[in-house]
């Protein structure tokens, strides 16, 4: 469904040009949940926001179901194609209700029956109807990630992008959006690219894992090897150490 072929990204700066994805090649089949894992900084969601017409490409393909995709995308792309950014507090209009942000994206695509589309999206993210009404502020973060989920699905997409979609929120509400994402890939058939720097949570959804250090992808695994531990790179190994958690010490003792 999607291939990445040798991809590089670059950005000018006041200090020159960066580097920040260098020929990346990926693979990610119809259906799959595929996870792109790495600290801060080592490229992962300017590979997503690159897929989603957000990002220039410098050097080589991006390939959606066997077609290749220019920088610039078509409305018929942003159908199939949809994503679910970070922070659920910057990603919706202040200024618009539930109903005006689940109404715009159905205007703009000509489709019809807006009611009935709205009042579906939401109870697919379990939301009642009567939330159409409401502004973001009036929520909570885990009912506004809900809605931009809704707002993702309600063009019926065949692809959602999700850019660290819970680390904003609670560990608990973390949970509820998990379950909610997964209930709607295996409904649907939906093919996913989630981005974390948490493993525990891309283990949680998807199939396979890039892992990615300063631009490059050092290690591409299924999930079982990455809960066994059988991987090859070193960085991929101080990952995985660093998700087992706190460790008390000996000389953590003597500060009691």
């Amino acid at each position: 469904m999607i291939a990445i072929n040798d991809l590089s990204i670059s950005f000018r700066t006041p200090r020159g040009v960066v580097d920040a994805v260098k020929h990346v090649s990926l693979q990610v089949a119809p259906g799959e949940a595929f996870g792109l894992v790495g600290e801060s900084g080592s490229g992962k969601s300017t590979v997503l926001r690159a897929l989603a017409g957000l990002a220039p490409v410098v050097g080589g393909t991006l390939e959606l179901d066997g077609q290749v995709l220019g920088n610039t995308r078509s409305p018929a792309f942003y159908r199939q194609v949809q994503m679910v950014f970070q922070d659920p507090y910057a990603s919706l209009h202040p200024r618009f209700t539930i109903d005006q942000t689940l109404r715009e994206p159905l205007v703009i695509n000509g489709l019809d029956s807006h009611d009935a589309r709205i009042a579906k999206a939401l109870k697919d993210v379990g939301l009642p109807d009567t939330f159409r009404y409401r502004y973001p502020h009036q929520l909570s973060g885990g009912q506004r990630q809900r809605v931009a989920i809704a707002r993702a699905m309600i063009l019926e997409p065949r692809i959602l992008l999700l850019d660290e979609p819970t680390s904003a929120l609670d560990v608990s509400v973390q949970a509820e959006i998990l379950n909610l994402l997964r209930g709607l890939h295996q409904s649907r058939g939906l093919t996913m690219i989630l981005v974390s720097h948490n493993l525990a949570v891309v283990g949680f959804l998807c199939q396979r894992v890039a892992v990615m250090q300063r631009g490059e992808v050092v290690e591409l695994a299924d999930i079982d090897a990455i809960r066994a531990q059988r991987v090859n790179h070193d960085y991929t190994r101080r990952l995985l150490a660093a998700t087992e958690g706190y460790r008390r010490t000996t000389s953590d003792a003597f500060a009691i």
